[in-house]
């Protein structure tokens, strides 16, 4: 028994290795077929791995960003991030037996202006650690390499990371410069330079307390405590009681993360999904060679099951085959990625330098980065090949040896368009019935357009076909029946293309109705005539903004009537990140038009100004849950307290986050944000702009972290960027062609060798070279005519219904039929349909007469 169980195993394990044989053999003999097919797989392998290799390194990073002095036990913030009387809590600190030392910080690190001391060299961001000289050092060892350590009382001292020097080599022990804060320019002595305990991603300025608070109009306040244990202690009972303590408006050892790590992770979501899509069009090729392939190859398997092999065995010969070549396509497409990852994170690493952090970000060569790729590739290829390979396993010898019945073929087109009307009829009904339903049902159109496309294949031959003639003739009605005896196998190709051209279109679509939005938002968010802007706008996280004097003494000027301000602070609802922005009520609504979704400006300026209201962006709103008149509590300084959405409303600076405007009143009195981050300036009648922008210019120079624009040009200028970066979205649809590209010229060149001996007997009867070429291009040219006016179609119809569900987050954009993108769709489809049978063509004119006949 155990004998003929070996035996058994032997044989099976030799017929295995003869059909990969048999695949390897088959696929060497069609190298431009195998590497066609190959490619689709590269593409898409290729953006996975990069996003892989890049992420990881950019997350971690971030994450350094955000080291402060550390090398303590626990480190106590506050829940919503923001500064807090240090009292109450070191009361509760210093009561526990276990806590050898504790000491009050306030730390913040912000981005240096352009125009910032020449000592300062080619730094960018600074973090600036406010400490107590008398305490720190019971919690804290500062290994100063060179200078000396703070001194109790000293005030313009600072004591600086070793790393600076790397940046600024001329600020040295002795070094005076001026440094931005609140309340203008104060100069700093540096007098001692320490190593830190571990590398640090932003260097660090260590001032006295007293000079942090005075420098960050935060008086009295501090933002952590560093506790040290007793030796011996428990860590996580001593955690536990200070938190029940402390009570939830305080966290413990949570390191302060940075918000830019969901923007980051929604950025490369994004990537990751335009690579699936690349998958999915990749797969939709291989699904269509390989079943053609079988098709072609009909008589061959129905030899191989005449001599004996078995159903199994013919399906696992078309899965070896998809199976290699998912293999080979991610090989390469992992190299093609690595070059992609190394391109993307220096231009990453160049824009971050400048505008979020310091540091040497690396690609990271993890386990996964490799893991997921040499998974994905080859899985979707062998998923792509199996439904091929089962329908070739299941075909009876003499199925297979006779031809294909064109009535069955016929049967199963009328089948699949009567599916996919009934999904495009749906898909149009839930598209009409509103902004929840839009999205799902421009997904079921374009996947209803996709089964109905066999259907449509003799139709659209039948419709088109006399514009193919008109031009090429007779070849013209032989490449209108090569397209219709294959209508699967147009229809696959048609489907392919037909998502790359709806995908220009739906774009051109999208970006005219975003352009109109963010028009309108521009015109009532820059209604003022100047505008004092910050360093980056709509996230403040890194800004340092100015006090109330700046404020003071732009309202003294003669030529201006109103000055309303802007103050900024982050928190948490829920445990979700929000932001807010305190505006002056009895100014904002001067210099601003809000656009309201619900409610009014009247009543919700007046509900701010009665109690704890807030206005929330619609988008906002709906990340959070949240309605029109509905309570939710948010964390702040002084704990949690409850605030009312008064009115979904929005502007430029934020329709595109997670905002709430609420009093500068509640601000200061819940958050202890008095600082201005943005100023907005109406001057009075008659006024000249120019003379009033130098006169606001002359008083900014104490406060180079801003800068003074007239608000219309800087709205054109804003809105000719917004113009430029919509360019970024074409370039991706432009890319989605590439595989729609593949599919053409795989199905033309498979068709060529299909038809070879056809190809021969025409030859042989006295067609000519040019005619047999002609014939080709024009099955190109049809084809590229049939998926190019599904995809004219699909894309109407998608973009219609991707902009509906954009009314589900706020942002209404009135539909405008896309012309100028049909007609530039069109026109790409046709011309790559062109392009992609050049190959073919070419091929097809030089086969030999003797041995296209021949050919089996």
């Amino acid at each position: 028994m155990t004998t003929q169980s070996t035996t058994h195993t032997h044989a099976r394990g030799a017929t295995t290795w003869q059909m990969t044989v048999m695949a390897l053999r088959y696929l060497g003999g069609r190298k431009l077929r195998t590497t066609l097919t190959t490619l689709a797989i590269v593409f898409g392998v290729a953006l996975i791995f990069s996003v892989n290799l890049v992420l990881p390194g950019m997350r971690e990073l971030f994450n350094q960003s955000m080291t402060t002095v550390t090398g303590t036990d626990v480190s106590i913030t506050n829940v919503a991030g923001g500064t807090f009387d240090p009292a109450p809590v070191m009361d509760v600190v210093d009561r526990n037996e276990d806590v050898q030392a504790a000491v009050g910080l306030l730390y913040r690190q912000f981005v240096l202006p352009d125009d910032k001391s020449d000592v300062l060299g080619d730094l960018s961001q600074i973090q600036i650690v406010g400490v107590d000289p008398a305490l720190v050092d019971g919690v804290y060892h500062f290994v100063m390499s060179e200078g000396r350590f703070l001194e109790p009382g000293e005030s313009g001292s600072v004591i600086i990371s070793s790393s600076v020097t790397d940046l600024a080599p001329q600020l040295q022990v002795g070094s005076t410069f001026s440094l931005t804060t609140v309340g203008g320019l104060k100069t700093f002595t540096v007098v001692g330079m320490y190593t830190p305990e571990s590398p640090l991603a932003v260097p660090q300025f260590i001032v006295s307390l007293s000079d942090a608070q005075a420098a960050l109009d935060q008086l009295g306040m501090i933002n952590t405590v560093e506790v040290l244990l007793k030796p011996g202690a428990d860590h996580d009972a001593v955690t536990k009681e200070l938190q029940q303590a402390l009570g939830d408006s305080y966290t413990l050892d949570d390191r302060a993360a940075t918000s830019a790590l969901p923007s980051i992770d929604v950025g490369f979501a994004m990537m990751s999904l335009f690579a699936a899509l690349a998958l999915f069009l990749g797969a939709f090729l291989i699904f269509n060679t390989f079943r053609t392939v079988v098709l072609e190859r009909r008589r061959d398997l129905g030899m191989l099951r005449a001599i004996g092999a078995t159903r199994q065995q013919i399906t696992q010969t078309i899965l070896v085959e998809g199976l290699i070549q998912g293999i080979l396509g991610t090989l390469i497409g992992m190299v093609l990625g690595y070059l992609l990852a190394a391109a993307l994170l220096s231009g990453i690493q160049s824009l971050a330098d400048y505008v979020t952090f310091v540091g040497d970000m690396k690609l990271s060569f993890n386990v996964t980065a490799f893991a997921v790729p040499l998974i994905v590739g080859p899985l979707v290829a062998l998923v792509a090949s199996y439904w091929p390979a089962r329908a070739a396993g299941r075909m009876s010898p003499l199925e297979a040896l006779r031809p294909v019945p064109a009535a069955g073929l016929r049967h199963a087109a009328r089948w699949s368009l009567i599916a996919g009307g009934l999904c495009v009829a749906v898909a149009i009904v839930l598209m009409l019935t509103g902004s929840k339903g839009a999205t799902f049902g421009a997904v079921l159109f374009m996947g209803g357009m996709v089964i109905a496309a066999p259907g449509l294949v003799l139709p659209a031959s039948r419709l088109f076909g006399p514009l193919v003639t008109l031009w090429f003739n007779r070849e013209g009605d032989l490449a209108q029946g090569n397209v219709a005896r294959q209508p699967g196998r147009a229809a696959i190709t048609g489907s392919t293309l037909m998502i790359g051209v709806a995908s220009i279109v739906m774009v051109a679509a999208m970006v005219s109705a975003f352009m109109d939005l963010g028009q309108d938002l521009t015109d009532g968010t820059f209604a003022s005539d100047i505008m004092i802007l910050p360093q980056s706008i709509a996230v403040y996280d890194n800004v340092l903004g100015a006090d109330q004097s700046l404020a003071g003494d732009i309202q003294a000027l003669p030529d201006v009537e109103t000055v309303s301000t802007l103050r900024a602070a982050a928190t948490t609802t829920d445990g979700a990140p929000l932001s807010l922005l305190g505006i002056d009520l009895s100014t904002f609504r001067d210099v601003e038009t809000l656009m309201f979704e619900e409610g009014n400006a009247d009543d919700a300026f007046a509900a701010l100004s009665a109690g704890r209201g807030a206005i929330v962006t619609p988008l906002g709103a709906s990340t959070l849950g949240l309605k029109y008149g509905d309570d939710f509590v948010i964390e702040t300084a002084e704990g949690p307290q409850t605030y009312k959405v008064v009115a979904l409303a929005q502007d430029l600076l934020t329709f595109k986050t997670t905002t709430a405007l609420i009093s500068q009143e509640n601000m200061a009195a819940d958050f202890h944000k008095s600082e201005d981050v943005l100023l907005m300036i109406n001057l009075t009648p008659g006024a000249d702009k120019d003379a009033a922008l130098s006169e606001v210019e002359s008083l900014l120079a104490g406060y180079p972290q801003f800068t003074a624009h007239l608000s219309k040009d800087y709205a054109e200028t804003m809105m000719e960027t917004t113009r430029s970066a919509t360019v970024m979205f074409y370039i991706i649809a432009a890319l989605i062609l590439i595989p729609a590209g593949l599919g053409l010229l795989n199905t033309l060149t498979i068709n060529v060798l299909e038809r070879t001996r056809e190809i021969g007997m025409i030859r042989a009867v006295g067609g000519s070279r040019s005619q047999v070429r002609r014939m080709v291009t024009g099955e190109a040219l049809l084809l590229g005519i049939f998926g190019a006016a599904m995809g004219v179609l699909t894309g109407v119809a998608i973009s219609y219904g991707f902009i509906a569900a954009f009314s589900f987050i706020g942002w209404d954009m009135p539909y405008t039929f896309p012309v100028a993108g049909i007609i530039a769709a069109l026109i790409i489809g046709i011309l790559l349909a062109l392009s992609a049978g050049i190959m073919p063509a070419r091929s097809a004119a030089k086969l030999d007469i003797i041995r296209a006949l021949q050919y089996e």
